[in-house]
């Protein structure tokens, strides 16, 4: 398993181990934040996070039992349990909300683009594709009038979006933060193509197995608690510049940018509702087979 560092895991003699897996970003920063102010020791958990550039591998790294528990984005979570791979949700991550989005289509400054009508046979840059950001973008130019079936879309990573669109390669991008803030000298925000899955909605969560989670339920829980802290600490705006600081230690992102940026807004709860409107939206555009109940994929103790 491909990792880029680990972060220093806090030992103490008493406390549950847990090898955890996620990105460092503002997404996944309640991991990062119980990491580092406590939390997870006041839970009684010894937690070592494998700090990962591939996201890719989260839902293999937990089937194969490397590491206890990941973090990824929602749609990997949903795509990855409707195949009938053994994982359940223990927790939330960010949420995707239209009055703190985080995400946008964005274009060059000069852009003479108007309206998601406009986007009508012009060629798009994300990744990946076949994801929400591109299929939410295709829906959201439908919403308004517009033919998705017009639009071209090439794989492009975030980190490389500003130079394919200062080169012409692209008229548009789909990016999330700190990328969109990062070139805010050169783009501007079109659109929140995310207005076309719903108003608010779990944008990503922490998972395990089915059979880890049986064998360790206490555990399970009591990590669900402290990240539930420390996502109710960081919704609090006036936590912001610290917690900005301790994810500029483990995401390497500037703290002029995170200044800057929207950040994340955390689920203090894991509850179905706040799923179910993406699996809702993946089977409507294929990106499921089929449409499920959210809460059969949550765990529950004992199967209550």
């Amino acid at each position: 398993m491909a990792a880029a560092e680990t972060a220093r895991p806090i030992r103490a003699q008493g406390l549950a181990k847990i090898r955890a897996f996620a990105q460092a970003s503002d997404p996944s920063g309640a991991l990062y934040y119980a990491q580092d102010m406590g939390i997870f020791t006041k839970h009684g958990l010894d937690v070592t996070i494998t700090v990962a550039n591939d996201s890719s591998l989260a839902v293999p790294s937990v089937v194969s039992g490397t590491v206890d528990v990941a973090y990824t984005n929602i749609a990997s979570i949903e795509q990855a349990f409707h195949k009938g791979l053994p994982i359940v949700m223990v927790a939330g991550a960010a949420v995707n909300d239209y009055r703190n989005p985080t995400n946008w289509i964005i274009v060059p400054k000069d852009s003479p683009l108007k309206n998601p009508r406009d986007l009508e046979g012009k060629t798009l840059g994300t990744a990946p594709l076949r994801a929400l950001g591109d299929i939410a973008t295709n829906a959201w130019v439908d919403l308004h009038g517009g033919d998705s079936t017009k639009l071209k879309w090439v794989e492009v990573p975030y980190i490389a979006c500003g130079a394919a669109l200062q080169q012409g390669r692209i008229d548009a991008a789909f990016v999330i933060e700190p990328y969109a803030t990062n070139l805010r000298a050169t783009t501007r925000k079109f659109g929140w193509p995310y207005e076309a899955i719903g108003k608010h909605f779990l944008g990503a969560g922490y998972f395990t197995t089915p059979a880890w989670a049986n064998a360790n339920t206490d555990v399970v829980q009591r990590f669900a608690a402290a990240i539930e802290e420390a996502s109710g600490w960081a919704n609090r705006i006036r936590n912001h510049q610290r917690s900005a600081a301790i994810l500029a230690k483990y995401a390497h992102v500037d703290a002029d940018t995170l200044a800057e940026m929207s950040r994340a807004v955390y689920a203090e709860t894991l509850a179905a509702a706040d799923v179910q409107p993406t699996i809702d939206f993946g089977a409507r555009f294929k990106i499921l087979d089929a449409s499920f109940p959210a809460a059969g994929m949550i765990f529950r103790p004992n199967g209550s």
